[in-house]
């Protein structure tokens, strides 16, 4: 595999990732009968931010990615950070959107952070070098 097939593997299963996000939104709207907004319910307030959060981190995340694997940063490193940023936000999803895991906001939260600032670092080493 090369790091562009790796890095294509995981930004494919974001895009999954983010209709499965994206559809609880809508699932949400359908169960509490809400047209726009939240309506002031917690179960779209939940959806919403779950949502919304994803959409915050993620494109800076899988375009570093993608820069990454253009710049031939090696398969092993693509796999780690895309892994990382997946299992981080589903993790996030579980802690918040979904009340399964009290403590996966928290790893969600901590992990998207350790992999754009691992992106970032690697990108500007590979910018400089």
């Amino acid at each position: 595999m090369t790091p562009i097939q790796a890095a294509a593997l995981w930004i494919g299963l974001n895009a999954l990732f983010l209709m499965f996000v994206s559809a609880r939104v809508g699932a949400a709207r359908m169960k509490t009968k809400t047209n726009l907004g939240d309506g002031g319910n917690d179960i779209m307030i939940k959806a919403i931010r779950t949502q919304g959060n994803y959409i915050e981190y993620a494109p800076a995340a899988l375009l570093g990615l993608f820069l990454l694997a253009q710049l031939g940063l090696g398969v092993v490193w693509i796999h780690l950070l895309g892994a990382v940023f997946l299992f981080a936000r589903i993790s996030h999803l579980l802690g918040l959107g979904m009340d399964v895991w009290p403590q996966g906001r928290f790893v969600g939260t901590l992990l998207t952070m350790l992999t754009l600032l691992s992106t970032a670092l690697l990108l500007l080493w590979k910018a400089l070098s």
